[in-house]
């Protein structure tokens, strides 16, 4: 299993970096998408409720992942700075990876959280 938290960290540090210190991406262009993943995550956690056993996402709920995608764009076109952060934690890549697995779906949304976390700690809003 990998270290979702050293990972999240080392992103939001290297963005920093490259942008040598100064930070443009705000928290609130970061929580729209975890909105939208946080509202996903509560779709999956009904899902597992009604069937313990499952590992793999129904097919509406595998739709609605991909559809992440679309969000994730929608917010790089509008801000450049959403852009570099998308590319930076491979966020098309990851969303990709998760296929129909409840587990890689969980790790994802963890991803995104400790992002978030880790860009609020190092910096927080400007």
């Amino acid at each position: 299993m990998k270290d979702i938290a050293r990972e999240a960290e080392s992103v939001i540090l290297q963005l920093k970096a490259e942008n040598r210190g100064k930070w443009r991406l705000q928290t609130n262009q970061l929580r729209k998408f975890l909105t939208a993943v946080n509202s996903l995550t509560n779709h999956v956690n009904v899902y597992k409720a009604k069937h313990p056993q499952a590992t793999e996402l129904p097919e509406e709920l595998v739709g609605e992942v991909q559809f992440l995608k679309v969000k994730a764009a929608y917010q790089a076109g509008r801000f450049p700075d959403v852009r570099k952060f998308m590319d930076a934690c491979k966020m098309e890549k990851s969303i990709t990876e998760i296929g129909t697995s409840i587990e890689k779906y969980e790790e994802f949304s963890r991803y995104m959280e400790a992002l978030v976390a880790y860009h609020k700690y190092h910096e927080g809003d400007n």
